[in-house]
């Protein structure tokens, strides 16, 4: 049954691409709020019998996106907005933390490996800042963003090879995403963000999902 959990997961992720593309809010609001619930539950799945504070770490960090996916579908309230932000602030602090659990020692910091992510933000930084009272808030969780890329890169060599690849395509797509999202609310509109957004935010959450799990305790 778990395996179906992760077919189920990809038609509703794709139900909700189709619902960016026709535009459909009503399909949008049907099958964003699943998104989350489904990888929650596949992770309990895969965990019956042998919870660990990875398993359970990464729940919440699935638990506070989903907080953020549906305060976020309220986004053009500005409080929600600040919300959603916020919410997703607490996720990226929460992987942070279960990388951290999901290596075999805690990586030490390699200038060389986390360049390229600092390089990208300073750039990212650059084209969306100022941003009025939007610049904290855009430093604060860009810099986390960043952060948790960057530790995902830093495992390699303290997990499995296959966690290792999972979580950094997935914290580099977690990162593309909320780059996409940002640069649409502050800067220029993007033809189809949604469908873009949604895509490299559904599979970045897999990927981190499937990458943590395959971490041998």
């Amino acid at each position: 049954m778990t395996k179906y959990i992760l077919w189920i997961y990809v038609a509703v992720s794709i139900a909700n691409l189709v619902a960016k593309v026709i535009p459909s809010e009503e399909l949008n609001q049907y099958t964003k709020p699943l998104l989350m619930p489904l990888l929650i539950f596949y992770v309990y799945r895969s965990s019956i019998g042998k919870t660990t504070l990875k398993t359970l770490l990464l729940s919440v960090a699935l638990l506070f996106s989903w907080f953020g996916d549906v305060v976020l579908m309220y986004q053009s309230n500005e409080i929600y907005f600040m919300a959603g932000i916020g919410l997703f602030l607490v996720a990226q602090v929460f992987y942070i933390i279960t990388l951290r659990k999901s290596t075999y020692q805690n990586p030490l910091f390699n200038f060389k490996k986390a360049l390229p992510f600092l390089v990208y933000a300073g750039l990212l930084f650059y084209v969306l800042l100022p941003a009025g009272h939007f610049s904290i808030p855009i430093i604060v969780y860009g810099s986390v963003i960043v952060i948790m890329a960057i530790y995902a890169r830093l495992r390699d060599g303290n997990t499995s090879n296959g966690s290792y690849t999972y979580t950094l395509i997935g914290s580099i797509l977690f990162l593309l995403s909320d780059s996409l999202l940002a640069f649409n609310s502050f800067q220029s509109t993007i033809p189809y963000a949604g469908v873009f957004i949604m895509l490299t935010y559904c599979g970045a959450q897999l990927l981190l999902v499937l990458g943590v799990l395959k971490h041998a305790e």
